[in-house]
């Protein structure tokens, strides 16, 4: 029968240490549980900060792309406007003056007119 006690209690021991060795291994495992968790929280939050971050970057790169056309626009604008008037002036100038002189007028669009055929049919002898 003594045999029976060592076997009984060798049982007991390994039962106790597989039990100690559960325990232990349930406690880790909780802890790892708990870190991963903690891990994932940062890692949400870290997102959801960089999204903000991002959010706001891109509305002001927005609202200064939004300047720089808005800007680009009135100098068209305003450019447009000029040149529309001082070609609007120049053409009352040129009717103008062909009102005072018409006859130099005349001379000067024959001349004009002859100098661009001169250039017209220069061009033509050169690419036959």
């Amino acid at each position: 029968m003594g045999d029976n006690k060592v076997v009984d209690r060798a049982r007991e021991v390994v039962a106790e240490t597989a039990a100690g060795a559960r325990e232990v291994l349930d406690e880790g495992m909780d802890e790892a549980r708990e870190r991963f968790e903690d891990a994932a929280e940062d890692l949400g939050r870290a997102a959801r900060r960089t999204k903000r971050e991002l959010r706001r970057r891109a509305e002001r790169l927005g609202d200064a792309a939004r300047e720089r056309y808005g800007a680009a626009v009135e100098g068209l604008k305003t450019g447009y406007q000029r040149v529309r008037k001082d070609a609007g002036e120049l053409a009352d100038d040129v009717g103008e003056y062909v009102r005072e002189n018409p006859g130099k007028a005349i001379l000067i669009a024959a001349g004009v007119g002859f100098a661009l055929g001169l250039l017209l049919r220069g061009r033509r002898r050169d690419d036959a």
